[in-house]
């Protein structure tokens, strides 16, 4: 798995998808599927930057591996513990707007756009793991 190192700042997002994108380009991942998993991957580390660390300074770890027919993202972070599947909210996307509860969409894109969704806690951190299935990659 290839990893990086970045600050868990808003002002660094760019840098880490950008990051991102580069490595599932060499991948084999194209086009509108590209925009995709950067959208989750965007959201998870939004998560991270506006609530892992609590207002505090800190860092994420961000990872992706290539396997057969799969591409796998990790996200890591040294905030206090807390899993953000079984922390946010159901959304019903049928129900009118006024009727959702605020917060938990991100989550819910998530689940939408990449097919496993995993957290664990490691020793001192947080581990999200984004999977995406492809029938074709390089």
């Amino acid at each position: 798995m290839e990893t990086a190192l970045f600050s868990a700042e808003i002002h660094e997002l760019h840098k880490i998808l950008h990051w991102i994108r580069v490595r599932l380009e060499k991948s084999g991942v194209q086009g509108k599927e590209v925009r995709r998993i950067e959208l989750a991957a965007e959201e998870a580390v939004v998560n991270v930057i506006l609530h892992g660390y609590e207002g505090k300074k800190g860092r994420v770890e961000v990872g992706i591996k290539k396997g057969p027919g799969r591409i796998e993202l990790l996200f890591r972070d040294w905030g206090p513990p807390f899993d953000p599947l079984s922390n946010a909210p159901k959304v019903d996307p049928s129900a009118p707007l006024e009727e959702r509860e605020a917060g938990g969409l991100g989550i819910f894109f998530m689940q939408q756009i990449m097919d496993e969704i995993a957290y664990r806690r490691e020793s001192d951190a947080n581990i999200l793991t984004l999977v995406k299935h492809f029938s074709r990659t390089k």
